[in-house]
């Protein structure tokens, strides 16, 4: 059992094993929590195979079969689990901290807030992951595609163990610490929002998906409904891309959005949402950090988000088995309606 674990990479997914990997490969020490021994037991002996945008090697890297397995005194926490699974891991976490601990959340959606309720709000940082990553097979990961990271304080302005934070996770990607953190996550939560749900009720991938005019008005109301929150919450949201920001996509003539939606599409026309790849594996999705994140801040603050509202019905739906994956579910009535 480890008495001083120092910097620990948690979930041995697509960026969980790209952390993990690049921090060692770059003779960071890092232990890799796995889910169970099986998992643990594989890495260990295996090591992680990396691949893709100049990172192709193998690398040994350290693992534990559980959070069980960390004694105390945790310095840095890097947390590559899926949302869900955040509240529960982060409760784990708790006895071993000390008052100068950091995790850091790698997630998509936001859960920020919850991890900060349970660890600290002093202990929490926000990261914006925006590389590409897959997951062929445990301990076998590729970098798909190049991209920052952004790290920050949700509540504050950064200080030296942020800078700090920033250095180590230069060996993966390069790195920006930003003072507005919130708003670069509810930027990627309203992409992600947009394509991954929408893509999983579709069935489609993200370039057939976005040929489809109702589609990409389902697109733009998700949007819609997103900033409607924001300002209601005075959050200002990062950017889409570049100097096109949400606002100014939701304002242009209606041609040319759909046109730059399109763009999108065809950008990235081979992706297939995670939230789908998720069901077919009969796991959940993250659609509650996502869609559900937008509908539950909209209802604090007296906004209704009724497309967001129905998509996460339906992706309970498809979960739960009583609905399929079909182009069919673009036009569904509730969503129409609100269109």
């Amino acid at each position: 059992m480890d008495t001083h674990a120092g910097i620990l990479v948690i979930g041995a997914g697509a960026i969980g094993s790209i952390t993990a990997g690049m921090l060692s490969a770059r003779g960071i020490p890092v232990t890799l929590v796995c889910r169970n021994a099986e998992q643990a037991g594989k890495i260990a002996s295996g090591g992680i195979q990396l691949s893709g945008r100049g990172c192709d090697r193998l690398v040994r890297v350290r693992t534990a079969a559980g959070l069980d397995r960390i004694a105390c005194c945790v310095d840095t926490v890097f947390l590559a689990t899926k949302a869900y699974q955040v509240q529960g891991i982060a409760r784990q976490l708790v006895p071993l901290l000390n008052k100068d601990s950091r995790v850091v959340s790698m997630q998509n959606g936001i859960v920020i807030e919850e991890l900060a309720g349970i660890v600290g709000a002093e202990r929490s940082v926000g990261c914006v992951v925006r590389f590409g990553a897959t997951l062929h097979e445990p301990g076998v990961a590729e970098m798909t595609s190049r991209g920052r990271i952004l790290v920050g304080y949700p509540d504050r302005p950064g200080d030296g163990q942020l800078d700090e934070i920033a250095r180590i996770m230069e060996n993966i990607a390069p790195v920006a610490v930003t003072g507005r953190i919130m708003s670069e996550l509810y930027s990627k939560l309203i992409i992600n929002s947009c394509t991954s749900t929408v893509g999983a009720i579709s069935g489609l991938t993200l370039g057939e998906l976005l040929k489809k005019r109702r589609a990409r008005q389902i697109f733009t109301a998700v949007a819609r409904e997103a900033l409607r929150v924001a300002g209601a919450g005075h959050l200002h949201v990062a950017p889409l891309a570049g100097r096109l920001t949400w606002e100014g996509l939701l304002h242009m003539h209606p041609a040319l959005r759909q046109g730059l939606i399109r763009l999108l599409g065809m950008r990235y026309r081979h992706l297939r949402s995670s939230s789908l790849r998720a069901i077919e594996r009969g796991r959940s999705t993250e659609v509650d950090f996502l869609n559900g994140h937008i509908v539950r801040k909209g209802v604090s603050l007296g906004v209704d988000s009724p497309v967001n509202r129905r998509l996460v019905e339906m992706i309970h739906e498809m979960e739960q088995g009583r609905r399929p994956a079909t182009p069919l579910n673009l036009e569904d009535d509730q969503l129409a309606r609100h269109l």
